[in-house]
Order: structure tokens, then C-alpha cells, then sequence
């Protein structure tokens, strides 16, 4: 692990290392079997809310021997709200104003290796190079476009916790007009999309709480993930 700080201008601009090693993810099209321990394929939003039982939220932790009373510590619920995304020259920006912190504006990822990347000169790669990733503890997260579009995730099982390498990563491929879920403690960071669809909004949901863990891939790897936008 690094000190690298996920700060509001960290996440906003962070200064990235050139010359990283590149960590190729392969990307396969996502079905129920193959996010099996990761989420779900999910074609309408409301098919997972904590009024229906099955949003998952991790009861608050106990910091003694004695546990918490029946039907206590998951009451805060779910939040939710718009996650704007879009290009801007090489750079891929998200903004998450479902949570209240004001460290919600991400540099999600970038089309090019930093070394490279430009504001008015953008390549024409139909990857997005990943730098970080991150999960919430405190329970689930879904991502579905307000209009029908395809888009790609990067996940990583909860089960690795806060021993996640690059290679337990894996690229999925959400069809046009589905959305996904997420399982607490899954890695993962936003939702990319292909130039053509930029910018676009997605509406998220997720535990209000809004703990997040993150991990930099350029720091404490020294890599980036390169993850295909389309197949």
C-alpha cells in the first residue's frame, strides 16, 4: 500500500507516474453467470430496492462482544441520484450526485497513458486506461442509463478485500438497455462508455452511508488498467 490520499483534488487531477506497466483486462459480454459473486444483470432499476428486501446493505459493525438488536444498524438505507460521465479530450470525468460529499468529480480514466494524453488532441483508442479502483462496505450499488445505452464495468470480488491485485480485475460489457448491481465490498469504480455515447447519465443507487475504499493502481502498482469500451 501507498499514502496516496483520494482527496477531492486528488481524485479531480491526480499528478499519475509516466511510463506505467499496462495490465491488459480482458473484456467478455456480462450475463448472470459470469457476474456470479460480482452483481447482476438487471433490466429495470426498481427490480432491487430495500423496499423489495433485496438491496443489499451491511449491518453497522459492533465494536464489542455483544451483537446488534434484531432489525438494527442497516436502517440509513439507500441514496440515490444522477452519475453524469463524459469525455473531454482524452480524459473520462464522472460525477456521482447521488452522495452529499463534496468529493463526488472523479478523473475516471483516460484513453491514453498520462505521458500521452491530451485536452484537444485526443487519441483515437477505443480503450479507457484505469488508474484506480475502489468498493463500499456498506453495501450495494447499482448503475442503469437513463437512455438505453451499452457500457462497460471493471470489477474485482469482494472475497480478495484489501488484497486486490490488477489481475483479479475483470472487464464486463452491459448490453444496451440493461443496467448492473453490485454486490458490498465488489471492487469497481464508475461505468464507461464509447465516445459516440458522451456525455451521458446514469441513475445510481446505493447505501446512503457512502463508505469508499480505494485503491491506486498507479501508485501502488505502478500500472494502469487497460480495459476495452467495446468488443
Amino acid at each position: 500500500m501507498t499514502d496516496f490520499v483520494f482527496s477531492e483534488e486528488n481524485f479531480r487531477a491526480p499528478k499519475l507516474p509516466s511510463n506505467l506497466n499496462i495490465v491488459d483486462v480482458p473484456l467478455v459480454l456480462a450475463t448472470d453467470e459470469n457476474l456470479k459473486g460480482f452483481g447482476k444483470i438487471i433490466s429495470h432499476p426498481d427490480e432491487i430496492t430495500c423496499e423489495k428486501k433485496n438491496f443489499e446493505i451491511v449491518p453497522w459493525p459492533v465494536t464489542g462482544r455483544r451483537p446488534l438488536d434484531p432489525g438494527t444498524g442497516d436502517e440509513a438505507g439507500t441514496t440515490e441520484g444522477d452519475f453524469e460521465v463524459h469525455w473531454s479530450g482524452d480524459f473520462f470525468h464522472g460525477k456521482n450526485l447521488a452522495v452529499s460529499t463534496t468529493n463526488n468529480v472523479y478523473l475516471d480514466g483516460l484513453s491514453s497513458p498520462p505521458e500521452l494524453a491530451s485536452s484537444t488532441n485526443p487519441s483515437n483508442s477505443n480503450f479507457i486506461y484505469l488508474w484506480m479502483s475502489d468498493y463500499h462496505p456498506d453495501g450495494g450499488q447499482l448503475f442503469f442509463p437513463r437512455l438505453p445505452l451499452p457500457f462497460v464495468v471493471c470489477l474485482g470480488p469482494s472475497k480478495v478485500g484489501d488484497d486486490v491485485q490488477p489481475s483479479d480485475m475483470k472487464a464486463f460489457l452491459i448490453p444496451k438497455g440493461k443496467g448492473v448491481y453490485f454486490h458490498p465490498g465488489t471492487w469497481h469504480n464508475g461505468v464507461y462508455i464509447e465516445r459516440e455515447y458522451s456525455p451521458a447519465t446514469f441513475l445510481t443507487r446505493q447505501g446512503r452511508v457512502h463508505a469508499r475504499v480505494s485503491a491506486s493502481w498507479a501508485e501502488e502498482f505502478k500500472c494502469l488498467l487497460r480495459v476495452p469500451l467495446s468488443r
